[in-house]
């Protein structure tokens, strides 16, 4: 029965929404962006190897009368800087906080610039980033991220200035500590790493069934404001960024039933990589499928022939 219904899912390939036409180009400009009155979303660059066009990495910057919170860096120090300049041009207040929402290098390699701010991950975070401090170290590489400061396990909320930042960890995602930030009195829930705004989805850990779970988990938050860890953020309406989670949410779930329909056929992974551009339609047109689906197909398959 399971296999039958993952076989249906699998030939109901999502279409593209209306709002994800476009594509991210090369012509971007790193910035802030307000969502809401103090809230802003810094989308930065990240250029991937092999790939003309340019990912958004995106951070939350919560500006409060006591100091800011921010929820993610950058890839690099040069591009933490540059946000924390721009963060300067609208606040003269200190950087309190930094939530390292992602484990990944793309969003820790700048913590060092926040070493004067209280760094904070889930704890399944800190243990990756920890790993990857220690595997660097050995190899005599000089990015060493510095290590979150304090650790929570299910929730956490922080009070600064007037306002309530919310910490919630819902389960496995596109890594083993997503943290999802929900401000409830704003309602903006910052997503990080769980959610890519118009980008074929990153499932390349193996969690794309927990993914599943853990993104319908989140997206029960009061939000009004739903903010993207990667993609697009500006000039994107409340109905585009939340037509955007439910469009990433089908397709991490395309992505799942089409893999699983594989394993349970007795393909190779290599048989399952030549057909998943024909097998996910629509979804193998997104921006950065190329580059993504690999590692989001092969950490899919060898999580499902374990089970």
């Amino acid at each position: 029965m399971r296999h039958a219904v993952l076989l249906l899912a699998a030939i109901l390939i999502p279409a593209l929404p209306a709002a994800a036409q476009g594509r991210p180009g090369v012509d971007f400009t790193a910035g802030l962006t307000q969502i809401v009155e103090g809230v802003y979303a810094y989308e930065g660059p990240l250029h991937l190897d092999g790939e003309e066009e340019i990912v958004r990495t995106n951070s939350l910057v919560i500006v409060t009368e006591d100091g800011v919170i921010v929820v993610d860096g950058q890839d690099d120090m040069a591009e933490g800087q540059r946000m924390i300049d721009a963060i300067a041009e609208i606040t003269t207040q200190p950087i309190r906080y930094l939530i390292n929402a992602s484990p990944h290098g793309d969003h820790i390699n700048s913590n060092e610039l926040f070493r004067d701010a209280t760094i904070v991950a889930h704890e399944g975070a800190y243990e990756a980033i920890a790993a990857v401090h220690e595997r660097n170290e050995a190899s005599g590489s000089d990015v060493l991220p510095t290590l979150p400061h304090h650790t929570y396990s299910d929730k956490m909320t922080l009070r600064l200035g007037g306002r309530t930042v919310e910490l919630h960890y819902f389960g496995l995602g596109h890594t083993r500590g997503d943290t999802v930030v929900f401000l409830p009195e704003e309602g903006v829930a910052f997503l990080s790493e769980l959610y890519f705004n118009d980008i074929f989805a990153s499932v390349g850990e193996g969690y794309a069934l927990e993914h599943l779970t853990t993104l319908k988990r989140a997206m029960e938050l009061p939000a009004q404001w739903w903010i993207p860890g990667h993609g697009y953020i500006r000039d994107q309406s409340q109905a585009d960024l939340a037509d955007g989670v439910e469009a990433y949410y089908d397709n991490v779930e395309a992505i799942y039933a089409a893999v699983a329909l594989h394993v349970a056929r007795g393909d190779t992974l290599e048989e399952t990589l030549e057909a998943m551009e024909d097998d996910l339609g629509a979804l193998a047109e997104l921006p950065f499928f190329e580059y993504l689906r690999t590692s989001a197909i092969s950490g899919t398959y060898r999580a499902l022939a374990r089970q």
